[in-house]
């Protein structure tokens, strides 16, 4: 019988390699996020053996839907909730409530309302251009969805170069929209070098109370295997920063997330000819359903490298901070790290600065 071609073939992968980020400092399709608590991260050194680290601020990234992710006990300062999307016809999009708080993080923690567009610099351009109506409306909604939060983050990372300047104008817009003591933060791309682009590091943290710079995807789902952010490019983006963003404005965000490639794409298109071929060599007997067509299934070994931060190489990168005198780290996001990490860190006793704003009510919060 003559086996028709399908678009992908269903296998089973045979063998997995490990290969750890940390090991020796030292996405490619397809890619996955791993957890860390799915990782098989090598044991840790024993709780009695640290000392918890103390930074002024811990930032945490929490996902709409996801709040049964904290437990309530996590030293953080600020929760950045993600995210409130740009619409095709570049209006904001809905704004959820914010979320509900477990434990001390109810009384102690800022909230903070990301915005983000992602992935369409066409959008992006014709909202930050002074001279459509979309931007602003657009800053007019997002001062508005600020009320109810603690402060406003701007996470555009489709900013095309030719409109930085627009987008700088557009950031100083929302931070003069918003009350006193409400802060703008900012993310911006990791940078060791200067580029001609939008996320000029200088030009940013002149307009916002914080820039957040996403210390992570050193490698990503298209490219070839690596750390998602090892400590030796870490270093080397922080020295950037030097001159660039005041320490006070300065937040360092690390993953809690790692990255698995393997080493040969199964699914292709295939001439009848090679099906035949493949029936022989693989000894696979040929199946057919009116649902599905003619298909038959074969065993392929595939080599998956995965790379991803333990606590260890976590601390490692913790203690970097601390070294070059940065008092705030943020981590994407929470969930996706191991609940043994927090141990490790501490906080300073609150600023006033960090007070939750009194907005962030109960009758608020549950209307």
């Amino acid at each position: 019988m003559m086996v028709k071609s399908r678009r992908a073939l269903p296998v089973t992968v045979l063998l997995f390699t490990l290969a750890c980020s940390s090991a020796g400092e030292r996405n490619a399709t397809p890619a996955r996020e791993i957890s860390n608590r799915t990782a098989g991260a090598p044991a840790q050194r024993p709780e009695a053996a640290v000392s918890p680290m103390v930074f002024n601020e811990i930032w945490g990234y929490l996902m709409k839907g996801e709040e049964r992710e904290l437990a309530g006990g996590e030293p953080l300062t600020d929760i950045c909730y993600f995210g409130v999307p740009i619409t095709p016809r570049g209006e904001l999009g809905a704004v959820p409530a914010p979320p509900q708080l477990p434990g001390a993080l109810r009384s102690r923690v800022r909230v903070h309302i990301v915005i983000t567009e992602l992935s369409n610099p066409a959008l992006t351009h014709f909202c930050l251009n002074p001279a459509l109506p979309y931007r602003k409306r657009l800053v007019g909604d997002i001062v508005r969805a600020a009320a109810r939060f603690d402060g406003v983050q701007i996470d555009f990372e489709s900013v095309p170069a030719g409109d930085a300047k627009n987008f700088h104008g557009f950031l100083d817009e929302i931070r003069k929209g918003l009350p006193a003591g409400k802060p703008l933060s900012v993310a911006v791309p990791a940078r060791r070098k200067s580029v001609n682009d939008a996320y000029d590091y200088a030009a940013v943290s002149k307009i916002a109370d914080h820039v957040i710079i996403m210390a992570y995807d050193q490698h990503w789902s298209t490219s070839r295997p690596g750390p998602v952010g090892s400590v030796v490019w870490l270093k080397e983006i922080i020295d950037f920063t030097e001159h660039r963003i005041p320490r006070r404005k300065l937040v360092i965000g690390l993953p809690l997330y790692g990255r698995a490639w393997q080493d040969r794409t199964l699914a292709r298109a295939l001439r009848n000819r090679h099906i035949d071929d493949l029936i022989e060599s693989r000894k696979a007997t040929p199946s057919y359903s009116p649902e599905t067509g003619c298909y038959f299934e074969y065993d392929e070994r595939v080599t998956v490298r995965v790379f991803y931060d333990d606590i260890e190489s976590t601390r490692r990168k913790l203690e970097l901070c601390r070294d070059k005198n940065i008092d705030a780290a943020a981590f994407w996001r929470m969930g996706q790290g191991s609940s043994g990490l927090w141990p490790h860190i501490r906080t300073a006793p609150a600023h006033p600065s960090r007070v939750p704003a009194q907005s962030l009510n109960d009758s608020e919060e549950k209307s």
